[in-house]
Order: C-alpha cells, then structure tokens, then sequence
C-alpha cells in the first residue's frame, strides 16, 4: 500500500511536466544478498540494458538493491510512464528472491531475512503496481519475473521461493532462469517484426510465457514499420469474461471464436493446466500442511535412510528434494506429484523406523563379528607379545579394542629405544616424526639404515603409504563434511550422539580431534559405511536413526 502512494504521488507530479515519447524499461537483478543465499545473475543487469538501450529504451537499472531503493527506482520509471505520450512499449524485468502471500507478491531486496507478511513492504518491491502500470500499454507490454535458484526462509504469512504474478489483460507474462530471460529478450521479444508466439518458440525450456501471446504480433515491429496497432478491445473483453469463468469449456469457446486469437496460444496452456490439475491440489495439499523446517529435515533424513537421497538435510524441498519425493512414490506405487500428503508422510516415517531397526540390528551383529575377530587376532599374537606382533595388530585394527593397548606399549618401547642410541639419532628420528611423510621416513632410513627406529619408519611409511592410495575417497569426504557438520553446534550433536552410542569421541567440544576422528571410523565400520573417520551425509543420517 505504501508504494502505490508513493507510485499515485510521483504519477501526479509528473502529470505536469510530460516527458518526451521513448520506450521505457525498469531492470532490477538482486544477486549478492547481505543475509541469505546469492543467486545467480551477477553482472547480468547491465546485459539487460545493454540489449534494451540497442532496441531504443530507456532503461531505469539496479542491482543488489534494497527494498527502499527499489521503490524508489520504480517510482521513478512509474513517473516516466505516466509523463509519456501512452504509445510507449513497456519492459519489466524483476530477479532475485521472491515471496508470496495469498494473493500478493513481492521482490525482496539485499537485506532481507526471514520476511513475514507484515514486515515485507519494508524490505520488498510489490509486484501487483508494476503490473498496473504494464496493464496501461496493452499488446506492448512485457513483465519479466526470474525464478530464484534458491527458497529462502519465511515468517508467517509468506511462501518463499514463489510469488503470485498478476497477468493483466494484453500483457505478456515471462517466468524462468535469469539467463534464460535474457535470451527470450535478445534473441526474440527484441527482434524486429517477430511475433509474441515466434519469440516463445525460441525460448529455452526453463522459460514458461502466459498472457498476451499473440502469433500475428510482436513488441517490436518490422524495419521501416510503422508501430503495430493495440490489440483488439472486442477480443480482450472476450478474453477477460472466459478468464473470469476459468473453466476449460469456456477457454475452448474462446478457441473457437478466435482460433488464431491474440490470447489462443494462452488460452491452450490453460486447458493443458486444467487437465493436469492433480499436481496443482497435491503442492496446495501439502502446504495446507504447513510443514516447518524441522518437519521437513526429518523427512530429508527418512527420505535418505531408506534410499532415497535429497542431497542434503537442511529443511528446504529443492529440485533434489522434490526428485527424491518423486521417485519414493513412484517405487511405492503413488502418482509421482513430488508433493507429499500427511498420509505419505507418515509412510516414509514408518518404512524408516523400520528401516532404522533393521540397520541396527545389522549393525550389532558386524559389532559382534568384528570383535570376537579383533579379540581373537589379539589372542594368536600373544596379545602383543612384541614390537612386531603390535604393529601388526595395529596395521589390521588401527581402531581396533586393543589399538589403544597397543600403542601405549609401542610408545614405551620407542622412549626405551630412545636410550639406547646416540643423541645424533635421536634427534634424526623425532624430526622425521616431526615432518610425519614418506620422504621424511625414507631420507631417516637411509641415513640410518640398522637402528631401533627401523621397524618404526617402516611401519609408519605403510600407513601413509594407505592414506595417499585413499587420499580422493578421504578429500571428498572431508570437504562433504564441512556442509554436513560444518559448524561448531552441530560437531557438538555429533560428539554427544556418538557418546550416547557408546563410541568414546574424548571431549565433547566440537573440536573433532583424533579421539573423535576415532569414535567417527568406528562407528562407520559398525555401520557398514565408508570409513573415513569424517561425516558424511550418509554417517549423519546413520547417527540420527540409531537409537
């Protein structure tokens, strides 16, 4: 509301001074966002004024703008509009992230977080007063809305992600990816003497186009052409009452009184969105839910332990979460909406509970089979009978339940070793353990090659020599890890749950040491996972189903 006051003031002041006829545009690009996920279209404003200014607009442009500066950007183009002679062809392109309530929709500006109903008009850009204005130019113009690559969060009132778009009569409506926008302008909106419909042909297949689609004209008219006409006013009145009724029998009646209608390639999207209606009453059906972040981390969890990956539990249902929904209800026979009712909810909860107790039962029993073996390799060497029955017991359990027996001894034996030879050596032997690599160990051996370290280096090289030959498998982990438990309150939930486990991570302070690292291997190889000694999407939905 606020806006339109500002837009119906700015309107009047320029009633006074009209500005010369020119064709006008307004292209705002939110990319960098101070407080939530960056999408993409960096730089991509200034390519949309480029191609516009080459057509002969005049463009008003920003980028990673706030709510206010927005408005008053729009108030300004909104001034521009109405100062001109009404013969104006019209141009809006909006991208960034968006929110929607029941019937209104706003572009949200850099600084947003968490917008709820109440406090967006502070921070975004109404849409419905853009599409008033458009509405003015009939057959000329165009509203261009990007779809963000990311859902923000939302408070009450608002869905993030989506927002209304109004599609007034006689314009044309564009929704898709940034750059795909971009395209559908150059490539054919801007082309001389092409049709609405011929620009949509040449559209990418992540642009849909609704309103104002007409195959006999165009935004931009032939070379040497003179401005093509205003749509008819008989057919737009048509158009507007079959609109108003919404059903498929009078969208065909609409076909067939104008069968190469302005509005007929519209009219035929209707009707194919009316017969798949089932996919639009099962996403209400599942916001009627209103799942919140928590709910829906579960399910991503659910989803994942029973096979269905969502590539990540962080309580938005992105393309991958949707995917994952699909494919779960297609195996369990369900129309595959990728919208998930209450009932198929707790379906997914209770195959994974099932699920959880099948893992765990499988899990005691590798439990058990891995120990009464750990115990009895311990028993053929004598339980640790020397150095070499030690480091050959660590070499097959190196988190075994003797591993921490073993090199406490190992460690007794190398400080009694220690004694035994001369300084020189000495001091040889800790700086190789100092640089801990393969070449450290090799350059010691060769410059000492017969003394009570040898078995040591040589032992030590082995397990690096391990180490590199898993080096991919254990970097993808790693770098998996700093998105699964990137932050110090979730390493804590890890550390306290592999306690409660019952595998010892040390302290529990997030610090993800050796000790933890230890606890982390151990509990992988109960589970029957790679055993990477880091947390890996798999690893963190294992720990949260045990119980």
């Amino acid at each position: 509301m606020k806006l339109t006051r500002i837009l119906a003031v700015a309107l009047a002041a320029a009633a006074a001074a009209p500005l010369a006829a020119a064709d006008l545009a307004l292209v705002i690009v939110n990319s960098d966002y101070d407080r939530v996920d960056d999408l993409d279209g960096d730089g991509l404003d200034r390519d949309f004024q480029d191609v516009l200014e080459d057509a002969g607009f005049r463009v008003f442009r920003g980028a990673d703008m706030t709510g206010p500066q927005m408005q008053r950007l729009a108030t300004e183009f909104a001034a521009a509009v109405d100062g001109s002679d009404g013969s104006d062809r019209l141009v809006v392109v909006l991208s960034g992230h968006l929110a929607g309530g029941a019937a209104d929709g706003w572009l949200l500006g850099r600084e947003v977080v968490e917008p709820n109903v109440f406090g967006v008009g502070a921070a975004g850009l109404p849409l419905a007063p853009l599409a008033g204005l458009a509405a003015g130019a009939p057959g000329q113009a165009v509203l261009m809305v990007a779809e963000p690559d990311e859902e923000i969060e939302t408070g009450i009132g608002l869905q993030g992600g989506m927002a209304p778009i109004p599609a007034p009569q006689g314009v044309t409506v564009a929704q898709g990816g940034v750059s795909g926008l971009l395209s559908l302008l150059r490539d054919g909106l801007l082309r001389p003497g092409e049709s609405y419909a011929g620009a949509i042909d040449r559209a990418g297949d992540d642009v849909t186009v609704s309103g104002y689609v007409s195959g006999a004209s165009g935004l931009m008219p032939a070379d040497g052409q003179a401005p093509q006409d205003s749509p008819d006013t008989g057919e737009i009145a048509y158009w507007s009452a079959v609109r108003d009724i919404g059903s498929i029998e009078a969208l065909r009646a609409y076909l067939q009184r104008y069968p190469d209608g302005d509005f007929a390639v519209d009219a035929r999207r209707l009707i194919r969105a009316a017969e798949t209606e089932p996919q639009r009453r099962a996403e209400a059906e599942e916001a009627a839910l209103q799942l919140n972040r928590d709910q829906r981390r579960q399910i991503q969890r659910n989803l994942s332990l029973i096979g269905f990956d969502p590539r990540g539990i962080d309580g938005i249902f992105g393309p991958a979460t949707r995917r994952a929904i699909g494919a779960w209800q297609s195996a369990s026979g369900f129309e595959a909406t990728t919208f998930l009712t209450a009932a198929q909810i707790r379906d997914i909860q209770s195959t994974a509970d099932r699920r959880a107790a099948e893992l765990e039962r499988e899990a005691a029993e590798r439990r058990e089979a891995e120990e009464r073996a750990d115990r009895a390799y311990w028993r053929d060497l004598g339980e640790g009978r020397d150095e070499a029955a030690l480091r050959a017991y660590l070499r097959r359990y190196p988190d075994g339940l003797f591993s921490d027996v073993a090199r406490d001894r190992l460690a007794q034996i190398e400080d009694a070793r220690e004694g035994e030879v001369r300084r020189e050596i000495r001091q040889a032997w800790r700086e190789a353990q100092r640089i801990d690599n393969i070449a450290a160990y090799e350059s010691f051996l060769q410059r000492y090659p017969q003394t009570p370290f040898e078995d040591a280096a040589r032992a030590r090289i082995a397990e690096l020599e391990d180490q590199n030959r898993n080096s991919a498998e254990l970097e993808a982990a790693r770098q998996e890890e700093t998105g699964v438990a990137g932050n110090q309150v979730t390493r804590l939930l890890v550390e306290r749950r592999l306690q409660q486990l019952g595998f010892d991570p040390g302290g529990v302070d997030g610090a993800f040491d050796e000790t933890a690292r230890r606890a982390i291997r151990r509990f992988q190889r109960d589970q029957g996972v790679p055993v990477t000694g880091y947390v890996t999407r798999e690893t963190m939905v294992r720990l949260l189903a045990m119980r």
